[in-house]
């Protein structure tokens, strides 16, 4: 579905991302790992076509989004570190809102509403309160539902679980699987390394803007020589 061929992306003659390459297909979650600065979020801006690559292609369904930026958009659910909700607004009037955003046909919203509550774990009385007065684990799970309202094919959450608490957590989680037995293909970046290494078919290491390896995680622990995720990355730190 989605492929990464030698993408590089330099900053003031810094790359920050350097021939990169890495594969997705319906049904995976990638996990996509690396110390801080190793080039992950800039990847994910780069898939999600919010910058362009100075080189390389990046392929969803045979597309160039490079070229065809709209090849992609349409299919893909992006949910950012920062929360991306109207605090003011309620839960049900925030997922109204971004699902009109996002084309949802007006006689399906109400369904498709229902259909993401369910994913997240939201009931009928979240749905009443204003945004503002959520916790942060339910302002992360909602985040996530309004980027499912138009049944995305790729989904990517860019640190998902960040500072919520431990059941906010386990339901996003839940909610990735839920998604990958729909088919959906999931990137994942995290630095909860025992959450990425749970949840993840496959693994793309990323080191100073190199992927240093790509394949299943039980094939990248092999190719590094390391028994688990978190032993990777501190290995190199």
């Amino acid at each position: 579905m989605l492929e990464l061929i030698n993408v590089t992306k330099k900053y003031k003659g810094t790359d920050a991302v350097n021939g990169v390459s890495f594969t997705v297909d319906k049904g995976q979650v990638l996990g996509l790992v690396g110390a801080n600065g190793a080039g992950k979020s800039t990847c994910v801006s780069m898939i999600a076509t919010l910058k362009k690559p100075d080189s390389g292609e990046i392929l969803f369904n045979g597309v160039n989004i490079v070229k065809e930026p709209d090849a992609i958009r349409k299919k893909l659910g992006y949910v950012p570190q920062d929360i991306a909700l109207y605090e003011q607004l309620s839960g049900m009037d925030n997922l109204k809102f971004w699902g009109k955003s996002y084309g949802v046909d007006p006689d399906d919203l109400k369904d498709e509403i229902k259909r993401v509550c369910e994913i997240i774990s939201f009931d009928e009385a979240m749905l009443k309160k204003r945004v503002s007065n959520y916790s942060g684990g339910m302002k992360r799970r909602l985040n996530i539902g309004v980027a499912l309202l138009h049944r995305p094919e790729l989904v990517i959450l860019d640190e998902p679980t960040t500072g919520i608490d431990i059941q906010s957590g386990m339901q996003i989680l839940n909610a990735i699987t839920e998604l990958r037995k729909n088919g959906v293909a999931v990137i994942y970046v995290g630095h909860y390394m025992e959450e990425v290494e749970k949840i993840s078919t496959h693994i793309c290491y990323l080191e100073n803007g190199v992927s240093k390896a790509f394949g299943t995680v039980e094939e990248v622990l092999k190719m590094r020589g390391a028994h688990s995720l978190t032993e990777l990355i501190l290995a190199t730190q």
